[in-house]
């Protein structure tokens, strides 16, 4: 393999002379020197030719001299390595140079042979550079693959999910339908819970998951997470026991990294043992915490037990890893114990030993008790997934979207055709619904329809899920739209980003059908208060002025606007429509979804609203009219006592 030489020194007779000293080298191949006098002229020759692999460089030249372009070179090629040229005497440069990041020198009169072992030694060591970042770049690529590889399973799971549910919810199902759609919801659960942790553990390798710790009763969480796991112990008649001998109070802890410890190790301990039971013990100690989980099952063999945590290990038989074949589980646990600064270790004893078989996995962990005297701990509930069962489906209640009103207007943006077609399929039973197969497209859409929610893909063509987002939040016509993010990007770093950037919220593919469901009929009845809030500061007489407590600021501007015309009675749907730079049909849309009021009818309300101040203020009911845009006090009269149900005077008296 040749190694490629810049040498760099005003001394021209040097050049010739290493052509000499080296010349069988050159010949077969070996070296190959490029020349240049000073350091600018070396600069050029490592852009023009990257595949230099080291500098011999002279410290005193003129021009830019070797000090100089040890600072420049990484800038240009952090790969490449210098080894400095001078005289011997010129010991305080030498060091200069050494601290700067040369690597290594060489003193004139030059000793060859000392030079060329000085050679071989920066090329093993360069090439052990380019091997890493070579090595960094296929890892890169292998990221970018596996992160797509996972994002088109979710979508296939989704499609197998979501209707293996809506079969599990028909009535009068027949019962030798049940088993097998039991089995395929199952065996599709399990495909995800493997997802998602072959995830974890490459995040937890990329150094992507951080510590995200939140204050809460930890025996309470502990607890509730156990009582999670009850249905599947009571399914294989074991028993289940949580212990704990800590007092009820506030901890510092990660509630999801814990989450899914104990998760793992619950389900294993549930999958491998078939009689007897499970405890669980949460106890103190003088270094922080100790969670433990014992279980009465098959056991694991001494000679196996160092490599249970190993990462895709296979145990001692088939029953051992019947359904944990790939070694994941356990592997997760050791490294978001060691994540959480704590050890997990193992005891166990196989059937037919000394003992009674069992297996117990101890995990030490460190732990923050919060002293707040006279706070009540905070509760925090676990979010883990077990075996979710099909959830009935419930008939949608209009009430809360007003009797007489159009269904809410839902837009889906999903690039896959058949997930598309699925969910729009599903939801056109309870709303109107359009769809996009790209973010652009769904943001056209988005402007021009104004629907009450975006449901939205992460990964799409064109423009992404974040920059969807990102539009619709930065336009004061579509900020107000709630954005459901639908992802196959699982983990905390995604959904945290999504939330920050205002997504009202994020589900994970596969999805169940009904918690969608859920999550878009809790967003419109969010949606319903927050209209008949704003509908409220208009009708009530006695509340504050709409301007100054209006929390909206598409509003806030639309009644400034009003403001500034409130006595002309030409003042025009159009005219603010042009004022807010929206169409007449866009403008209608935001007022109605934030107020469920057309502008004309909020116009009206504002300025009888207006009128209550006046009034109170001493103006009299003529003059209140005009000075809010009646043209005349009898129409004012009249609007003011179909909507407050009394007179302008009569309220002056009251």
């Amino acid at each position: 393999m040749k190694t490629k030489i810049l040498l760099v020194d005003d001394e021209v007779d040097l050049a010739l002379l290493f052509q000499q000293r080296f010349r069988q080298l050159i010949h077969n191949g070996t070296y190959e020197f490029v020349f240049a006098h000073d350091g600018q002229q070396a600069l050029d020759l490592l852009q023009e030719q990257p595949d230099i692999d080291l500098i011999l460089a002279d410290i005193n030249m003129p021009g830019m001299d070797g000090l100089t372009l040890l600072d420049r070179l990484p800038q240009i090629n952090p790969i490449v390595r210098t080894v400095m040229v001078t005289a011997y005497g010129d010991m305080a440069n030498i060091r200069t140079a050494m601290n700067r990041g040369a690597f290594d020198f060489i003193t004139k009169p030059i000793d060859f042979t000392d030079l060329k072992a000085t050679i071989e030694k920066t090329r093993r060591y360069v090439d052990q550079l380019r091997h890493t970042q070579e090595l960094q770049a296929l890892d890169a690529m292998k990221t970018r693959f596996f992160a797509t590889v996972v994002h088109e399973l979710r979508s296939p799971l989704a499609l197998i999910m979501a209707p293996v549910d809506k079969l599990l919810e028909t009535d009068g199902l027949p019962e030798p339908l049940q088993e097998p759609l039991l089995t395929v919801r199952r065996n599709a659960g399990q495909v995800l819970r493997l997802l998602n942790q072959l995830v974890s553990l490459h995040q937890l390798d990329t150094e992507q998951v951080e510590l995200v710790e939140q204050v809460g009763d930890l025996p309470g969480f502990v607890g509730q997470l156990v009582d999670l796991f009850r249905p599947s112990a009571e399914l294989k008649q074991l028993t289940l026991t949580f212990e704990t001998d800590l007092p009820v109070g506030n901890y510092r802890f990660d509630a999801g990294k814990w989450e899914t410890i104990l998760a793992n190790l619950l389900t294993n301990a549930i999958r491998f043992t078939n009689k007897g039971g499970i405890t669980v013990t949460l106890q103190s100690t003088t270094s922080g915490i100790r969670l433990a989980v014992q279980d009465t099952g098959i056991g694991i063999s001494a000679h196996k037990l160092p490599h249970v945590f190993d990462r895709y290990y296979q145990g001692d038989n088939q029953r051992i890893r019947a359904n944990d074949s790939t070694g994941v589980s356990l592997a997760l646990v050791r490294e978001l114990t060691l994540r959480l600064g704590g050890q997990v270790s193992v005891e166990s004893q196989v059937e037919g030993g000394k003992g009674p078989s069992g297996t117990r996995f101890i995990l030490d962990l460190p732990l923050q008790r919060i002293a707040e005297a006279g706070v009540a701990a905070a509760t925090i509930a676990p979010e883990v997934v077990v075996d979710l069962p099909a959830v009935p489906k419930s008939s949608p209640d209009t009430s809360a979207f007003g009797p007489a009103s159009l269904p809410p207007l839902v837009l889906v943006v999903e690039d896959n055709a058949e997930l598309r077609a699925f969910i729009v399929a599903e939801l056109a039973t309870e709303y109107r619904v359009r769809s996009a197969a790209n973010g652009y497209d769904g943001w056209v859409i988005a402007k021009e329809e104004l629907p009450a929610i975006l449901i939205t893909d992460l990964r799409m063509p064109r423009v992404d899920g974040y920059g969807l987002l990102e539009r619709l939040k930065a336009d004061s016509a579509t900020d107000h739209i709630a954005v459901v993010l639908l992802s196959a990007e699982g983990g905390e770093q995604p959904r945290l980003q999504a939330l920050s950037m205002g997504a009202d919220d994020y589900l994970t593919k596969p999805f169940h059908l009904a918690e969608l469901r859920l999550r878009l009929r809790n967003l419109l009845i969010r949606q319903e208060r927050l209209q008949e809030k704003y509908r409220q500061q208009l009708a009530q007489p006695d509340s504050p002025n709409p301007l100054l407590t209006v929390g909206d600021q598409f509003l806030r501007r639309l009644y400034e606007l009003i403001e500034q015309r409130l006595d002309d009675s030409t003042l025009s749907v159009e005219w603010l429509a042009d004022a807010l730079a929206l169409s007449r049909k866009a403008l209608y849309l935001k007022v109605h979804n934030l107020t469920h009021l057309s502008p004309i009818e909020l116009i009206r309300q504002y300025r009888l609203r207006k009128a209550i101040d006046l009034l109170r203020l001493g103006h009299s009911a003529a003059e209140t009219a005009y000075l809010v845009g009646f043209e005349s006090p009898s129409y004012f009269t009249k609007v003011f006592r179909e909507f407050y149900k009394q007179t302008p005077t009569a309220y002056q008296k009251g």
